[in-house]
């Protein structure tokens, strides 16, 4: 527009590049809430995944020292010479295993290690194979004890239940061992 030879420009304002600061605000609180949101994903995938391995660990160390026991177990009552025993009078000397104390299981075989009597218990949060020459008279009997399983694990009970009966016990020997535990956290730091 023009007046008496002047020129003279309506003032038309005209944004400038960049943000003004309501959108800065909003989108600073749109990134936190995003980055609150991932780091909560990404805690509870680690979580996740320590709860994981550690079952998976408790799993493996439980079957591991339940293998133990079993393989122990199964040569009870076994001689050197079945025949002789068979015609001994007082028959086989390893012959009983008794399961009468709850958590514990006594049973003897010929030619077993530090005496031919084991006595497989719960002590001190362990699973433990004690051994005696004699017949023990109960559990807490035993000449030298042995820790079955890893350190890492508290053994919280141990079941030996016999799955045949007295009479048939003579020709068939079966038991359920049930073998409960935890693990012993070595890094209590790590997300939880």
């Amino acid at each position: 527009m023009t007046i008496d030879g002047k020129t003279f420009g309506i003032a038309r304002r005209r944004r400038e590049g960049g943000f003004t600061l309501v959108e800065m605000m909003v989108a600073l609180a749109l990134s936190l809430i995003v980055s609150a949101a991932v780091v909560a994903l990404v805690v509870a995938i680690v979580r996740s995944n320590r709860q994981t391995l550690q079952a998976t660990r408790l799993h493996q160390e439980l079957r591991a020292t339940l293998n133990l026991v079993a393989r122990d177990m199964r040569r009870a009552r076994s001689v050197g010479d079945p025949l002789t025993v068979a015609l001994a009078p007082a028959g086989n000397p390893v012959g009983a295993i008794d399961t009468a104390n709850l958590g514990c299981i006594i049973y003897g075989y010929e030619g077993a290690a530090s005496g031919p009597w084991h006595i497989i218990r719960v002590d001190n949060n362990s699973v433990v194979l004690a051994t005696n020459d004699a017949r023990p008279a109960d559990c807490a009997d035993g000449d030298t004890t042995t820790r079955l399983g890893s350190p890492q694990v508290e053994i919280t009970d141990i079941q030996f239940t016999p799955s045949t009966d007295a009479a048939s016990e003579m020709f068939v020997r079966e038991f359920t061992v049930t073998l409960s535990g935890r693990l012993v956290d070595t890094n209590p730091n790590v997300v939880q």
